[in-house]
């Protein structure tokens, strides 16, 4: 028996990006031979603060040695970016398994050997690099980039993967290292249904007819930050719902959010809380009650300034039809007009390449205003499907059926456990560093 280590408990993932439903649904399954061993914290049976201190020093002599002479000197910073990583979280590490699974960014300090998910560059950057806050980042001279490549160079990072193809092509420009690009791979993602789940999705698509009733949904993102309401569109869906709702008496808005303060008081607020056919849910939901809000959706809305996978590929397979962005990544799942529709503006807005190393710089303040071209094109976009019942269908059906062929649970799952195995095949072989 192999035992993975699950450690997205511990202080330092709370900070970062903690247990989410993309990566938690991976390690909610059985594999032959496999057993998930997840955080005990405290639990001092394991290294010591002096162990680990000794290894973030050992590793920040490995960084400086491969970077640049000028950065090279301020070796503070170096200590500073291990410390980032929590030494507390570091000696409650269980180094007795035999690997260890992380995410988003590689917050080890080299105990162990582990694989590595991430969606974004970006957020391999932690928390020196900030997704909406990198316009005119020259990536090379940040003390993070030579950790970070390090870490992913390192012998004990033993298999990275991502689940969107752009990303892929990222890393393998960002770094300029043929280390890392052999060791990364994509794999196409796919929601995780349950089989009561599956049984109401069929139901709710065979029961599909024209109606003049449209129920819209917007959510934030699963950990509630109120400033994602805002990156993620909300704020223009509102302005835009406000421009078309009154010819549409049976349409419907749910916003599954909490509710931004530097909101309160506003005519917005005062539109939201009256509004007979708006509906705000401020808690956290159930993954079984968010599925019933995908079920129950003609429309969701996403027009955000990142792509957010989980959510865009849960409401394709429902049958509702999404509304994105053009931000990057929403073209691997959003054909326009056959498998949802796409908002232009925010990739210009947003987005700059950074020339040495294609790294997509972002800046997100612009989505703290509202866009008067994306709201046209969002109140557009409501009123055509409003008017065409037909069309929502048509474009429902394909999007599920899409998620079906293409984005099966299945299929990341059977990724995610190739990899798993093929790091298990030489975690326990010694090797050069």
């Amino acid at each position: 028996m192999k035992n993975v280590y699950v450690p997205f408990d511990l202080p330092v993932f709370r900070n970062y990006n903690p247990y989410h439903p993309l990566l938690a649904n991976l390690i909610e399954q059985e594999y032959d031979g496999i057993r998930f061993v997840h955080t005990k914290f405290p639990d001092p049976d394991q290294l010591s603060g002096a162990e680990v201190f000794k290894l973030a020093i050992e590793f920040v002599e490995k960084i400086a040695a491969a970077m640049p002479p000028h950065l090279r000197r301020d070796e503070d910073s170096l200590i500073a970016l291990v410390a980032s990583r929590d030494l507390v979280s570091q000696a409650h590490v269980n180094v007795k398994c035999d690997l260890a699974f992380y995410h988003t960014t590689p917050v080890i300090v080299n105990q162990m050997p582990y694989i590595l998910h991430f969606e974004s560059p970006t957020t391999l950057f932690y928390p020196y690099i900030l997704h909406g806050k990198t316009w005119g980042l020259k990536l090379s001279e940040k003390y993070s980039y030579w950790y970070i490549r390090a870490m992913l160079e390192s012998v004990e990072c033993r298999r990275i993967f991502t689940n969107l193809a752009m990303s892929k092509r990222q890393i393998d420009t960002i770094f300029k290292s043929d280390i890392i690009s052999g060791k990364t791979e994509y794999i196409a993602p796919g929601p995780y249904i349950t089989r009561r789940e599956v049984e109401k999705v069929d139901e709710a698509l065979s029961a599909m007819t024209p109606s003049s009733h449209v129920e819209i949904l917007f959510t934030n993102s699963w950990h509630q930050g109120t400033d994602n309401f805002f990156f993620r569109g909300g704020l223009d869906l509102l302005v835009a719902f406000q421009m078309m709702e009154e010819y549409y008496p049976d349409v419907h808005l749910t916003i599954r959010s909490s509710w931004p303060q530097r909101l309160n008081g506003t005519a917005l607020h005062k539109f939201v809380s009256e509004h007979r056919k708006i509906t705000l849910l401020p808690n956290k939901v159930t993954d079984e009650e968010m599925m019933d809000l995908f079920i129950r959706a003609d429309i969701f809305c996403l027009d955000a300034a990142s792509v957010h996978s989980i959510s865009v590929l849960r409401a394709m397979y429902c049958g509702a039809v999404c509304i994105v962005s053009d931000s990057p990544g929403y073209e691997e799942y959003i054909e326009h007009n056959v498998t949802g529709l796409v908002i232009r503006g925010r990739k210009a807005a947003v987005y700059s390449e950074e020339p040495e190393t294609g790294f997509l710089c972002d800046n997100f303040e612009t989505l703290f205003t509202n866009n008067k071209t994306n709201v046209i094109q969002m109140a557009e976009a409501l009123r055509a499907l409003c008017d065409n019942p037909e069309r929502r269908i048509t474009i429902g059906k394909a999007a599920h059926k899409q998620v079906r062929e293409k984005n099966s649970f299945s299929n990341w799952r059977d990724g995610f456990e190739r990899i798993m195995r093929d790091a298990l095949l030489v975690a326990g072989v010694k090797q050069a560093v």
